[in-house]
C-alpha cells in the first residue's frame, strides 16, 4: 500500500517538474528575443526554406548556414510553424553592424536590430519564429521525460534519484535558454536521451530483436537530428557487442545488431544517399568544411586551449546566453562548480561504501552505459576541436547526454544525503533551482537585451489614443500627462509610418486659452534612449517624455499643450493631419491642464 502511494506521489511530482519546466521554456522563448540564440537565424532559415520552396537547402560556397544540417528538426519545426505567413516580412533579421563580433568589431551585445515589429501580437516571420519555438519546448519537454525515466529505469525503489535527475534538467537555465530558441539539438537532445532510455530496457532482454529495433529508432532520429547523432549509435552497439561477448552468443549479437541495422538505414538512408550525389561523400562534409573555412581551427591543439575548452564547456553548459556573450553571475558558477563537486564525491564515496557491489547486475550495467554515453560524447567534442575553433566549445554540444550525465549527478547527491532526510533535501534543491532558473531570464537575459522601441500591446494602454500624422513617418498614437508640484510632463507616443529621413524635434508647448506660449520643451524623440529618428524602424513604437517645468507666479487659468515636428537646423515644421485632414503644422491636445 505505501509502496503504490509513494509511486503515485512520485508521479505527481513528476508532473509538477514537467509542467513547471514547460512554464519556464516558454517564458524563456518569449524573453529572448528572436536571433539572440547560437546559430538560430540559420536554423530559422532553413525553416522557412522549407515552408517557402518545400525542397531541402544545398550547401553552397559563400554561404555559411545551416543547410549541411539533417532535415527532421527543420521539418517539425515547419509544420509548428505553418500556420504563419512567412511571405509576411514582419519581424525579419536586421543585422546589428555594432555587434561585438561583427566583421568590423563593435560593443554591443545584440548580434540583431530589434524593432516593434517582432513584438507582440507576432505577425509574420516573429510569428513563425515563435511557433518553431514551441516545437524546441516541446522536444527539451521530452528529454527532461525521458531523464526521470531513466533513473526511474535503474532505481525504480529511489525514485527520488529520477526526479532529482530531471529537475537538474529541467531547471538547467543553459537547457531551458537552447529550449526556447530554434535549434536542433533540442531533438538531438531528446533523441539520444530516449535511445539510452530504451537502450536499458533492451539490457533486461537482450534477445528480443523488437527491443533492439526501438533502439534503432532512436538512433535514426538522432541521426536525422544532427550529423553527431551517430555517436549514441556507437554506444549502442558497444553495449550490443557487450551483452554478445558476456554470453557468447554470435547469434545475439546478430539478433540485436539486424534490427538496429535495417531501421537506421531505411530511416536514414536516402540523406546519405543524396549527400554521396551533391557532395561526392556520404556526410557532405568536406563541402562543409570548404564553406564553413571561418570555424576551422587555424593552428595545433595545444593544452592551454583544452584548459579554456573545459572551462567555457562547463560554464556554457550550465548557463551562458546570446551568442555566449551574455553571462550568468558569478554566484551561479560558485553553485553549479559546487554541486558538480559534490557529486563527484558523492559518486567516490559510493565506491568507498562498497555501496556499487551491493548494486543488482542491471544496475551496474546501466550506470556503466550511462557513463560510457558520456564519456563517447566528450571524446567526440574532442576530436571535433582538433578540427574546429572556439565556437564548438559550447556546453550545448554535450547535451545529447544531458540526461545520464544528471542521473549519475543526482546519484552522486543522493549519496552524501542521509536517507532520513532525503525527501526534504531534494525537494529543497529543487525549489533553490527552480528560483535560480526563474531569475534568469528577468535579471539577466531580459536587461541585457532592453531595447528602447516599446511592444505593440503598449498602445493598448495609452490612456489617450489619437489620430495624428506628421509629415509622412510620424504618427502621434496617443499620450498623458502627468501634473507635479513645479513642473508637468506630457508624455508622447510616437510609432514611426516609415523611416525617417532626420532626426527631427518634437516641441512640447504649454499655451494659455488665448493660444500665447507659456512654457515648453523641445527634443528628438527616443534621443534620451539612443534612439533618435533615424535609427527607427517602420513600425517602431517610441516613448517621448517632454518634463516642463512651470514658471514662477503663474496664473490660474485653463492650459493645452501644442505639439508639432519640425526641422531643428532650418526651424521648419512637417505639416500635422488629424484624423487624415490638414490641421496646419501642430495639433493641440484635446486634455487641458487647470492650474
Amino acid at each position: 500500500m505505501w509502496l503504490r502511494r509513494f509511486r503515485g506521489l512520485s508521479h505527481l511530482s513528476a508532473l509538477a517538474l514537467l509542467t513547471t519546466f514547460l512554464a519556464l521554456a516558454f517564458i524563456y522563448s518569449l524573453i529572448t528575443p528572436p536571433g539572440e540564440a547560437p546559430d538560430e537565424v540559420g536554423h530559422f532559415d532553413y525553416v522557412v526554406h522549407l515552408l517557402a520552396k518545400r525542397t531541402l537547402p544545398v550547401q553552397r560556397m559563400g554561404e555559411l548556414n545551416e543547410s549541411h544540417q539533417p532535415p527532421l528538426y527543420y521539418a517539425i519545426a515547419a509544420l509548428f510553424a505553418a500556420p504563419a505567413d512567412i511571405h509576411d516580412s514582419t519581424g525579419t533579421f536586421k543585422l546589428n553592424p555594432r555587434f561585438m563580433w561583427a566583421p568590423q568589431g563593435g560593443n554591443q551585445i545584440n548580434a540583431y536590430i530589434h524593432t516593434t515589429a517582432e513584438t507582440f501580437p507576432f505577425h509574420g516571420h516573429a510569428l513563425a519564429i515563435h511557433l518553431a519555438r514551441a516545437a524546441s519546448v516541446l522536444m527539451g519537454l521530452g528529454t527532461v521525460a525521458l531523464t526521470i525515466a531513466i533513473g526511474w529505469a535503474i532505481f525504480p525503489d529511489r525514485r527520488l534519484i529520477g526526479l532529482l535527475a530531471g529537475a537538474l534538467v529541467a531547471f538547467n537555465p543553459q537547457f531551458l535558454f537552447i529550449s526556447g530558441a530554434v535549434n536542433n539539438d533540442n531533438l538531438l537532445a531528446m533523441a539520444c536521451t530516449g535511445a539510452l532510455w530504451q537502450t536499458l530496457r533492451v539490457l533486461k532482454r537482450p534477445e528480443q530483436r523488437r527491443q533492439w529495433a526501438y533502439v534503432g529508432l532512436w538512433i535514426a532520429v538522432a541521426i536525422l537530428a544532427k550529423p553527431s547523432g551517430f555517436v549514441i549509435g556507437l554506444v549502442a552497439g558497444l553495449v550490443l557487442l557487450a551483452c554478445a561477448a558476456q554470453r557468447r552468443s554470435l547469434k545475439l549479437f546478430i539478433r540485436g545488431a539486424l534490427p538496429i541495422a535495417l531501421v537506421v538505414a531505411s530511416i536514414t538512408g536516402w540523406w546519405f544517399a543524396r549527400n554521396q550525389a551533391l557532395y561526392g561523400d556520404l556526410l557532405g562534409f568536406g563541402m562543409y568544411q570548404r564553406v564553413a573555412e571561418v570555424v576551422l581551427r587555424r593552428s595545433p591543439l595545444e593544452w592551454s586551449d583544452l584548459g579554456r575548452f573545459f572551462s567555457v564547456q562547463f560554464r556554457s553548459f550550465w548557463s551562458y546566453f546570446g551568442w555566449v556573450n551574455v553571462p550568468a553571475p558569478l554566484w551561479f558558477y560558485v553553485i553549479a562548480l559546487l554541486m558538480s563537486l559534490l557529486a563527484v564525491a558523492g559518486i567516490g564515496l559510493l565506491g568507498l561504501k562498497r555501496w556499487f557491489g551491493k548494486l543488482a547486475d542491471f544496475q551496474k550495467a546501466a550506470l556503466l552505459l550511462l557513463g560510457l554515453a558520456i564519456l563517447a560524447q566528450e571524446a567526440y567534442m574532442l576530436g571535433a576541436i582538433t578540427h574546429f575553433n572556439e565556437s564548438w566549445y559550447q556546453g550545448r554540444y554535450i547535451f545529447p547526454v544531458i540526461g545520464p550525465s544528471m542521473a549519475l549527478m543526482s546519484l552522486g547527491l543522493h549519496s552524501l544525503m542521509p536517507k532520513r532526510l532525503a525527501p526534504s533535501l531534494v525537494a529543497g534543491l529543487s525549489v533553490i533551482l527552480l528560483g535560480v532558473a526563474a531569475f534568469m531570464p528577468f535579471q539577466v537575459i531580459g536587461p541585457a537585451y532592453r531595447i528602447a522601441p516599446l511592444p505593440k500591446w503598449s498602445l493598448w494602454f495609452v490612456p489617450n489614443k489619437t489620430e495624428f500624422i506628421f509629415g509622412q513617418a510620424f504618427e502621434l498614437k496617443g499620450y498623458s500627462i502627468q501634473e507635479g508640484v513645479d513642473e508637468i510632463t506630457v508624455t508622447l507616443y510616437w510609432q514611426a509610418a516609415q523611416r525617417p529621413d532626420l532626426d527631427y524635434s518634437v516641441f512640447a508647448h504649454l499655451v494659455d486659452e488665448s493660444g500665447e506660449l507659456i512654457a515648453q520643451k523641445d527634443h528628438a524623440p527616443g534621443q534620451n534612449r539612443d534612439y533618435p529618428p533615424t535609427a527607427w524602424w517602420p513600425g517602431d513604437i517610441i516613448v517621448d517624455e517632454h518634463v516642463i517645468p512651470m514658471p514662477p507666479q503663474l496664473a490660474p487659468g485653463i492650459y493645452r499643450f501644442r505639439i508639432g515636428v519640425y526641422n531643428w537646423a532650418t526651424g521648419e515644421r512637417l505639416p500635422a493631419l488629424a484624423k487624415g485632414k490638414p490641421v496646419g503644422d501642430f495639433v493641440l491636445l484635446d486634455q487641458a491642464v487647470r492650474l
